[in-house]
Protein backbone atom coordinates (compact mmCIF):
# COMPACT_ATOMS: atom_id res chain seq x y z
CA UNK A 1 0.00 0.00 0.00
CA UNK A 2 1.11 3.48 -0.74
CA UNK A 3 1.06 6.28 1.47
CA UNK A 4 -1.87 7.88 -0.04
CA UNK A 5 -4.04 4.64 0.10
CA UNK A 6 -3.29 4.22 4.12
CA UNK A 7 -4.50 8.30 3.98
CA UNK A 8 -7.33 7.90 2.18
CA UNK A 9 -8.21 4.98 4.37
CA UNK A 10 -7.66 6.67 7.44
CA UNK A 11 -10.01 9.64 6.54
CA UNK A 12 -13.24 6.75 6.06
CA UNK A 13 -15.75 6.78 8.45
CA UNK A 14 -15.28 2.70 9.09
CA UNK A 15 -11.46 3.25 9.77
CA UNK A 16 -12.27 6.52 12.10
CA UNK A 17 -15.23 4.13 14.18
CA UNK A 18 -12.37 1.28 14.62
CA UNK A 19 -9.87 3.69 15.79
CA UNK A 20 -12.46 5.32 18.31
CA UNK A 21 -13.79 2.17 19.78
CA UNK A 22 -11.16 -0.80 19.47
CA UNK A 23 -8.59 1.75 20.57
CA UNK A 24 -10.31 3.56 23.03
CA UNK A 25 -8.52 5.01 26.02
CA UNK A 26 -10.86 2.40 27.82
CA UNK A 27 -9.78 -0.80 26.14
CA UNK A 28 -6.03 0.67 26.63
CA UNK A 29 -6.69 0.62 29.90
CA UNK A 30 -8.16 -2.49 30.63
CA UNK A 31 -5.78 -4.25 28.82
CA UNK A 32 -2.80 -2.52 31.12
CA UNK A 33 -4.82 -3.55 34.18
CA UNK A 34 -4.85 -7.20 33.37
CA UNK A 35 -1.60 -7.64 32.21
CA UNK A 36 0.27 -10.30 34.15
CA UNK A 37 1.51 -8.66 37.67
CA UNK A 38 5.43 -9.34 37.20
CA UNK A 39 5.01 -9.54 33.09
CA UNK A 40 8.64 -8.40 31.42
CA UNK A 41 9.41 -5.58 31.62
CA UNK A 42 9.91 -3.40 28.22
CA UNK A 43 13.31 -2.06 27.05
CA UNK A 44 12.58 0.82 29.14
CA UNK A 45 12.04 -0.58 32.12
CA UNK A 46 8.24 -0.29 31.90
CA UNK A 47 6.00 -2.82 33.46
CA UNK A 48 2.34 -2.65 32.12
CA UNK A 49 0.46 -3.42 35.14
CA UNK A 50 2.52 -2.04 37.68
CA UNK A 51 3.78 1.09 35.83
CA UNK A 52 0.99 2.26 33.59
CA UNK A 53 -2.41 0.36 34.02
CA UNK A 54 -2.85 2.95 37.13
CA UNK A 55 -2.23 5.79 34.68
CA UNK A 56 -5.74 4.52 33.26
CA UNK A 57 -7.61 4.57 36.30
CA UNK A 58 -8.64 8.03 37.42
CA UNK A 59 -10.16 10.38 34.78
CA UNK A 60 -6.91 12.43 33.79
CA UNK A 61 -7.88 12.18 30.20
CA UNK A 62 -5.92 14.50 28.38
CA UNK A 63 -2.48 12.15 29.61
CA UNK A 64 -4.52 8.90 28.67
CA UNK A 65 -4.97 10.76 25.37
CA UNK A 66 -1.73 11.80 24.44
CA UNK A 67 -0.37 7.90 25.61
CA UNK A 68 -2.89 6.70 23.04
CA UNK A 69 -2.19 9.14 20.45
CA UNK A 70 1.98 8.97 20.77
CA UNK A 71 2.78 5.83 22.32
CA UNK A 72 0.11 3.71 21.07
CA UNK A 73 -1.52 4.61 17.80
CA UNK A 74 2.02 5.40 16.03
CA UNK A 75 2.22 1.50 16.07
CA UNK A 76 -0.78 0.95 14.19
CA UNK A 77 -0.64 4.35 11.98
CA UNK A 78 3.07 3.75 11.25
CA UNK A 79 3.85 7.76 12.62
CA UNK A 80 7.26 7.13 13.69
CA UNK A 81 9.81 10.01 13.38
CA UNK A 82 12.33 8.46 10.72
CA UNK A 83 15.13 8.93 13.39
CA UNK A 84 13.42 7.04 16.23
CA UNK A 85 11.83 4.23 13.53
CA UNK A 86 14.38 1.21 14.46
CA UNK A 87 14.01 2.34 18.06
CA UNK A 88 10.03 2.83 18.38
CA UNK A 89 9.26 0.03 16.18
CA UNK A 90 11.35 -2.85 16.76
CA UNK A 91 12.94 -3.71 20.06
CA UNK A 92 15.96 -4.37 22.19
CA UNK A 93 17.52 -7.93 20.67
CA UNK A 94 20.63 -9.66 22.73
CA UNK A 95 21.81 -13.63 22.77
CA UNK A 96 22.17 -15.84 25.30
CA UNK A 97 24.53 -18.89 24.88
CA UNK A 98 23.29 -22.17 26.04
CA UNK A 99 25.18 -24.73 27.40
CA UNK A 100 25.20 -26.55 23.94
CA UNK A 101 26.81 -23.43 22.85
CA UNK A 102 23.99 -22.22 20.68
CA UNK A 103 22.63 -19.07 20.97
CA UNK A 104 19.24 -17.79 21.85
CA UNK A 105 17.67 -14.83 20.75
CA UNK A 106 15.95 -13.02 22.94
CA UNK A 107 14.21 -9.75 21.75
CA UNK A 108 12.41 -6.84 24.07
CA UNK A 109 10.21 -5.44 22.63
CA UNK A 110 8.02 -2.19 23.74
CA UNK A 111 5.10 -2.46 26.10
CA UNK A 112 3.09 0.13 24.03
CA UNK A 113 3.93 -1.93 21.00
CA UNK A 114 2.52 -5.11 22.68
CA UNK A 115 -0.64 -2.83 23.35
CA UNK A 116 -1.03 -1.71 19.73
CA UNK A 117 -0.70 -5.07 18.86
CA UNK A 118 -2.99 -7.08 21.31
CA UNK A 119 -5.93 -4.56 20.82
CA UNK A 120 -5.44 -4.74 16.78
CA UNK A 121 -5.10 -8.62 17.00
CA UNK A 122 -9.17 -8.40 19.11
CA UNK A 123 -10.54 -6.20 16.13
CA UNK A 124 -9.72 -8.63 13.73
CA UNK A 125 -9.69 -11.98 15.16
CA UNK A 126 -13.91 -12.92 14.74
CA UNK A 127 -13.09 -11.72 10.89
CA UNK A 128 -10.19 -13.74 10.22
CA UNK A 129 -11.80 -17.24 12.28
CA UNK A 130 -14.95 -16.48 10.24
CA UNK A 131 -12.72 -16.53 7.18
CA UNK A 132 -10.84 -20.08 7.79
CA UNK A 133 -13.66 -21.65 8.99
CA UNK A 134 -15.66 -20.47 5.66
CA UNK A 135 -12.32 -21.74 3.76
CA UNK A 136 -11.03 -25.08 5.02
CA UNK A 137 -13.75 -27.83 6.28
CA UNK A 138 -11.71 -29.00 9.01
CA UNK A 139 -10.28 -25.33 10.40
CA UNK A 140 -9.91 -25.81 14.42
CA UNK A 141 -8.51 -22.68 16.23
CA UNK A 142 -6.91 -22.80 19.32
CA UNK A 143 -5.93 -19.37 19.95
CA UNK A 144 -8.57 -18.95 23.00
CA UNK A 145 -7.02 -22.32 24.64
CA UNK A 146 -5.06 -21.82 27.28
CA UNK A 147 -1.87 -23.86 25.70
CA UNK A 148 -2.28 -24.05 22.12
CA UNK A 149 0.47 -26.46 21.46
CA UNK A 150 -0.61 -28.88 23.86
CA UNK A 151 -3.92 -28.69 22.71
CA UNK A 152 -2.73 -28.98 19.28
CA UNK A 153 -0.36 -32.22 19.68
CA UNK A 154 -3.28 -33.71 21.64
CA UNK A 155 -5.95 -33.76 18.70
CA UNK A 156 -2.88 -34.76 16.30
CA UNK A 157 -2.08 -37.35 18.46
CA UNK A 158 -5.55 -38.42 18.39
CA UNK A 159 -5.86 -38.33 14.88
CA UNK A 160 -2.88 -40.25 14.34
CA UNK A 161 -4.56 -43.12 16.68
CA UNK A 162 -7.12 -42.94 14.66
Amino acid sequence: MTTDVLDEMRRQDEWLNIQENSFSTKKIGQYFRNCKPLSAQDVDGWRGRKHVGWLFTDADSALQELLRTHLILQNILGDFLAEHLDDIAGGRMSALEKANTSLLPIVIDSLWRRCAARLGVAEVRSDVATFFMLQYTNFIQFGVESDEATRCAQVIQLLAAA
